[in-house]
């Protein structure tokens, strides 16, 4: 069982060519997908609902029938995810909050929150508020987050998640 966490902009990607060169996103979520993964939510689900906002009209089309689809399907399956205890209030959060300060980004907050808390790799193409911040949100939860936890874009996951496992496969 491995745990993970996954901006839904990485989901959002998955189907747009330019985000998404020589389909790094679909050989990383199929490749994940392939080793038992529990997508990690918060208990105030903030992530669950922006899942169902952005992702939630193209999983219930019918009409499309590509490979991106049906990984959209698998990844947002209620069944695979481990729900992550989320207090708003503790010192993990706060610390979060010192560097996203941003009062709308209620939802990148979570994602970085369950992948401290849920001691997991956090795949997010956010450029804006967590992945450039990452060195910051390093440093600031620091002792409260377990050895695994890490942020990587998309492309940086297919050399960290699914390269090193591809030896002597």
């Amino acid at each position: 069982m491995a745990r993970i966490a996954i901006d839904t902009n990485v989901f959002i990607h998955l189907t747009n060519p330019h985000n998404n060169p020589e389909s790094h996103i679909d050989q990383l979520l199929m490749h994940l997908a392939k080793n038992q993964p529990r997508l990690c939510v918060d208990s105030t689900h903030k992530i669950g609902n922006e899942y169902d906002e952005k992702l939630g009209p193209r999983i219930k089309d019918l009409n499309d029938t590509g490979l991106a689809i049906y990984l959209l399907r698998f990844w947002m399956n209620p069944d695979i995810r481990d729900v992550i205890e989320t207090d708003l209030t503790d010192l993990l959060m706060h610390r979060i909050r010192q560097a996203i300060p941003e009062v709308d980004e209620h939802v990148d907050r979570a994602f970085v929150y369950v992948s401290c808390r849920g001691n997991c790799c956090l795949v997010s193409n956010d450029d804006g508020h967590i992945y450039s911040r990452r060195k910051d949100l390093k440093d600031k939860t620091r002792k409260l987050r377990g050895e695994n936890w890490r942020i990587v874009d998309s492309r940086e996951a297919i050399g960290y998640l699914v390269q090193p496992n591809q030896v002597g496969s």
